[in-house]
């Protein structure tokens, strides 16, 4: 069976670009990286997508929206500071 980066778990195969591209870099600019950041060249694309990651997917579950003016009572009893006159805050959280 040859060998194939496909067939390692986890892994795949990387082409460069002959140039630069809005969604590719060239040899050229992936060793400009590897120079500017002292990193080998799985380091760099792991960096790269470690920050695209970052930038497109949420880092947290999405909420359920807007609390309900039940949802917001609720606090408003759980909290310690219900005796406290409305006047003693400068702000209010909701």
């Amino acid at each position: 069976m040859p060998l194939n980066a496909e067939n390692k778990a986890g892994s795949f195969l990387f082409r460069l670009r002959s140039k630069d591209t809005p969604t590719g870099v060239s040899a050229e600019t992936l060793d400009k990286l590897m120079q500017e950041t002292g990193l080998s060249k799985t380091e760099v694309t792991h960096l790269a997508l470690r920050n695209l990651a970052n930038s497109y997917l949420p880092a947290y579950e999405p909420d359920d929206g807007v609390l309900t003016e039940a949802q917001y009572q609720h606090i408003r009893e759980a909290s310690k500071a219900t005796d406290v006159p409305d006047d003693s805050f400068d702000e209010k959280l909701f």
